[in-house]
C-alpha cells in the first residue's frame, strides 16, 4: 500500500511538473509573440514614418520643382516680355528711321554755296565740262569799301541765316562750305550740288564794281546756248527770276538785272537748276553798310527763301 501511495506521489510530481513546464513554455511563447507583435508594430510604425516622411520629400520636392518651374516662367515672361518690348521698340526705331527717310525724300533739297574763300585758289581749271578755256579754280572775292567786310565773310553769313530760314520752311539744305577756312573749286561746288540731284543750286555773291554809285541786286543764270548744260536754261532762267523778283521785293533793294552768260564756271558745271544771287554793291558805301547789319542780310535771307517757294510751286504746276 504504501509503495503504490509513492508511486502515486510521484506519478501526481511528475504531472504537476509537466504542467509547471507547459505554463512556463506558454508563457514564454506568450512572451515571444508579444516581442514579435511589439517589433513588427514598431517596425510598421517605422515603415509608416518612412513612408510619409518620403511623401513629404517628395511634396516638398514638388512644389520646389514648382517654384522653380514658375520663377523661370516668370523669367521666362519677363525675357519674353523684355523681347518683345526689345522688337517694339526697334520696330518703332525703324518705322520713326523710314519715316524720317521717306519725309526727308519728299522734301525739295537745296544746296547753299557761300561764294568764295578765304585764300584762292589760283590754279586753273576748265570752265566746264570738255573745256579747252580755263579760269582760276576760286578767288577770295572783294571787300566792303566802308565796312572793310570780306566778301567770303559776308557770303557765308548770309549763306547761314538762308540755310536757317529754308530749314524752317521744311527744306532739306546743304551746305557746300560752313567755314571760310576751306578749298573748294567752283567746279567741285557744282559737283556738290549735282551728286545730291539738288532742287535748286544757289550760289550766294556780292558785287564789286569800278562804279561806286552803282547799287542794287541781280541775279545769273546760263543762255540757252550753253554747251554744257543749256537743257535747263527754262528752270535756271525760271529760278532766277523768282529770287531776283522775291528777295528785291522783301529788301527794297534796286532791281538790276538777270544776267545771263556762259562764262561762269560754277553754273557750267552744273547739272541741276542753278542761279548766282548777287545780293548788293560792296563797292557802294551805303550798301556796304547796309549789307554788314544782322536785321538786312536776315531780309535778304527770307527774300531769296521766299524766291525759292516761288521757283519750288511753279515748276510743281
Amino acid at each position: 500500500m504504501r509503495k503504490m501511495l509513492i508511486t502515486l506521489l510521484l506519478i501526481l510530481a511528475a504531472v504537476y511538473c509537466l504542467a509547471g513546464c507547459r505554463k512556463q513554455d506558454k508563457g514564454q511563447s506568450e512572451q515571444i509573440r508579444e516581442e514579435g507583435q511589439t517589433k513588427q508594430k514598431e517596425e510598421e510604425k517605422k515603415d509608416k514614418a518612412a513612408k510619409k516622411k518620403a511623401e513629404n520629400d517628395t511634396q516638398v520636392k514638388d512644389a520646389e520643382e514648382d517654384d522653380q518651374n514658375s520663377e523661370y516662367g516668370e523669367q521666362d515672361n519677363d525675357s519674353e516680355n523684355d523681347t518683345n518690348s526689345e522688337d517694339e521698340t526697334e520696330s518703332e526705331d525703324e518705322t520713326e528711321s523710314e519715316d524720317e527717310t521717306e519725309s526727308e525724300e519728299s522734301r525739295h533739297l537745296i544746296v547753299i554755296d557761300p561764294g568764295h574763300q578765304r585764300v584762292q585758289n589760283s590754279d586753273q581749271e576748265p570752265i566746264g565740262p570738255g573745256a579747252s578755256e580755263t579760269k582760276p579754280k576760286v578767288s577770295s572775292g572783294t571787300t566792303g569799301v566802308r565796312t572793310g567786310l570780306e566778301e567770303y565773310e559776308l557770303n557765308l553769313e548770309v549763306s547761314l541765316k538762308l540755310r536757317d530760314e529754308l530749314l524752317k520752311r521744311s527744306y532739306n539744305v546743304r551746305m557746300v562750305r560752313e567755314s571760310n577756312d576751306v578749298d573748294i573749286s567752283n567746279s567741285e561746288r557744282a559737283q556738290i550740288a549735282n551728286e545730291k540731284h539738288a532742287d535748286a543750286f544757289v550760289r550766294i555773291h556780292a558785287d564789286g564794281l569800278d562804279d561806286h554809285s552803282v547799287s542794287g541786286m541781280m541775279t545769273i543764270c546760263q543762255t540757252p546756248d550753253n554747251p554744257y548744260n543749256g537743257s535747263l536754261y527754262l528752270k535756271s532762267r525760271a529760278l532766277a527770276d523768282a529770287i531776283f523778283e522775291e528777295a528785291t521785293r522783301r529788301t527794297g533793294a534796286e532791281r538790276r538785272y538777270v544776267w545771263e552768260t556762259d562764262t561762269m564756271s560754277g553754273i557750267n558745271w552744273a547739272q541741276v537748276p542753278c542761279t548766282i544771287v548777287e545780293m548788293g554793291c560792296m563797292s557802294n558805301p551805303e550798301e556796304d553798310a547796309r549789307m554788314s547789319t544782322e536785321d538786312y542780310q536776315q531780309l535778304i535771307a527770307e527774300g531769296i527763301a521766299d524766291g525759292i517757294d516761288r521757283y519750288i510751286s511753279e515748276i510743281e504746276q
